[in-house]
């Protein structure tokens, strides 16, 4: 015997009106299910590359809520924390900040791997204290960046996924 049950809507109204109310509900709780399957996964990183004393870690201190950041050597980990307002929830985002110096740049194997490289986000920071050198240093990271993605044993079908999905 199928299950049924009573609604205001059922008892008070009739047609159109009713239609659409139950309708709305129904779209309403779509969203809201489709937001609560959407969340940060664990094994997305962040990876930040730039020139020395152009802000990564203190950036990075800046979004964890520290005012005194760390500087590491070579490569450098740490978790930041993300929250998400609409429900509640918090999660962490693995970050890995690289050394300025690019004799550090063979480090990047740990940062980016072939299991880690499609939930892998990159940001290349610039110093605007020499803005005439942006263009020089971005050049130089995304030419460290390629090298190593080109060393990385990632099919070219799974490369061209991830262009066509960013």
């Amino acid at each position: 015997m199928p299950h049924s049950t009573l609604t205001d809507c059922d008892r008070y109204e009739e047609g159109d009106l009713c239609t659409e109310k139950k309708h709305l509900w129904s779209s309403l709780l779509e969203e809201v299910t489709h937001k609560a399957a959407v969340t940060l996964s664990p094994s997305k990183t962040l990876v930040v590359l730039g020139d020395d004393e152009c802000g990564k870690t203190t950036l990075i201190a800046r979004l964890q809520g520290t005012e005194d950041p760390k500087k590491g050597f070579g490569l450098e980990y740490t978790l930041l924390d993300i929250k998400d307002e609409d429900r509640d929830d918090q999660t962490k985002l693995n970050v890995w900040i690289l050394d300025g110096n690019t004799v550090h740049s063979h480090l990047l194997k740990f940062a980016i791997n072939e299991e880690s490289f499609g939930d892998c986000f990159i940001m290349i920071c610039v110093s605007m204290m020499e803005p005439w050198n942006i263009i020089s240093s971005l050049n130089k990271w995304v030419g460290i960046l390629r090298e190593h993605i080109g060393n990385l044993k990632v099919s070219n079908e799974k490369l061209q996924e991830y262009k066509k999905n960013s």
